[in-house]
């Protein structure tokens, strides 16, 4: 499968036709572990008036024509979002309209072929599904997927689909977008409209791009967002990057090496990096042992009916997170809600002029199925490890983006809030340096 870039320069110079690509597609998917759903009268419709409009001359931009899978947590029209769920998959109706985003993708003329699969109610960074089954890692399929954008993320790896939409409450986009090879953004929180999209922790959500390149992954966050088409800014000729020293003691040596090479072809190319500890990224972590995770908290509020109702019938470990606190009292979540807003213009401010920080996207590869599948304690000790990083950056509310680095390995970057067309510039950067 050609690039969304490759695709579109095809179908304006003739040599490819957006109906004769979305029947290939349509034709190569079925549903299982990778995907939730296909939607194949509405993918020929768009790609039928896709053609038109570049045998007109008239494309509508760089996601004309070009398919597109969903993931199953955003309301596609007459189909069921299941948030690979069983449960919610039995117990909802197909849903009346597409979520904002995905009204937006339309507008810009994307195909829309289907939704993809994810662990249960997006609540986990490894990928596992009890109810579907786990989509394969693309590059090692012993390994996990990465989650929770799982079929999001190996149905673009293994060139089913040019582009995928996943959302990001922890690492969702990211950490599969790194597991499997990918590029994956996850925008400030609030530059894409989450309405349509079943919720996790409202205050974290956001919905991002994956990609097999920085070019596609901008073209798609834009349409997401519904902003018109325009070129990747330029970024800075000396970009400034802040290297968090502590944090980087937690990082396996098949980690860190990739990632130590990575920065020096980074300053070989021009960047000026600083290396020093960063406190207000680790008090994340004293945070949530204190009054537990944000996540957890929103995820309980919402989701605590359908556990004492239908939980025996739910993945146990995705349950077992929501309730971890069940027991604390109310006045913990009030608590982390002013201590983020406290501490998150502080963090951004107390940078100066670093154009971002730059750290592995995951601690840790991969982990493999088979021990994570093993026993529930294995399960938690993994899931906690691939989220080390990633998490500190929807509590912090700015941009993030994943670029692969190695088999497996990720190297993020991130930026202050509203920085989100900055960074994609540095992402475009970094990944030719």
């Amino acid at each position: 499968m050609k690039t969304a870039s490759e695709l579109t320069r095809a179908y304006a110079r003739g040599a490819a036709s957006p109906l004769e690509v979305a029947e290939r597609v349509l034709a190569e998917l079925e549903p299982g572990p990778v995907v939730a759903a296909l939607t194949p009268e509405r993918a020929l419709a768009a790609a039928q008036a896709s053609a038109a409009r570049y045998a007109a001359g008239r494309p509508l931009g760089p996601l004309d024509g070009v398919p597109v899978l969903v993931k199953d947590l955003l309301d596609l029209r007459g189909t069921v979002t299941g948030a690979g769920s069983a449960v919610l998959a039995r117990l909802r109706a197909p849903a009346r309209e597409d979520a904002a985003a995905v009204r937006n993708l339309v507008r810009a003329g994307a195909v829309i072929v289907g939704k993809s699969q994810l662990n249960e109610l997006a609540f986990s960074g490894l990928g596992l599904n009890p109810h579907f089954g786990t989509p394969p890692n693309a590059l090692d399929p012993e390994r996990v997927p990465g989650g929770s954008s799982s079929g999001s993320a190996v149905a673009v790896a293994r060139g089913r689909v040019p582009l995928a939409v996943g959302s990001d409450t922890g690492g969702s986009v990211r950490i599969p977008a790194a597991f499997n090879g990918l590029v994956g953004f996850k925008p400030s929180w609030g530059r894409i409209p989450t309405r349509g999209v079943t919720p996790l922790a409202v205050s974290l959500d956001t919905v991002g791009p994956l990609a097999r390149n920085v070019e596609d992954a901008w073209s798609l966050f834009l349409g997401l967002a519904g902003e018109p088409p325009r070129p990747l800014p330029a970024a800075p000729a000396r970009p400034r990057l802040l290297v968090p020293a502590d944090l980087l003691t937690r990082a396996r040596p098949e980690v860190a090496q990739p990632f130590e090479r990575a920065l020096a072809r980074l300053e070989a190319a021009g960047a000026r990096l600083e290396r020093r500890p960063l406190p207000g990224l680790t008090e994340v972590y004293a945070l949530y042992r204190r009054y537990g995770a944000l996540a957890a908290h929103e995820a309980f509020a919402y989701w605590r009916d359908l556990i004492a109702e239908h939980g025996a019938e739910m993945d146990p470990r995705v349950v077992r997170r929501v309730l971890a606190v069940a027991e604390r009292p109310g006045v913990h979540h009030a608590q982390l809600r002013r201590e983020r807003a406290r501490r998150v213009p502080a963090f951004w401010g107390g940078l100066g002029g670093m154009d971002a920080l730059v750290l592995p996207t995951a601690p840790v590869p991969p982990p493999l199925l088979a021990e994570v599948e093993a026993s529930e304690e294995a399960y938690f000790r993994a899931n906690d490890r691939v989220l080390a990083y990633t998490m500190l950056f929807n509590f912090y509310g700015g941009p993030a983006v994943s670029l692969p680095l190695a088999p497996g390995v990720g190297l993020m970057l991130a930026a202050a809030p509203g920085r989100d067309p900055a960074l994609f510039a540095l992402a475009a950067w970094a990944a030719a340096a």
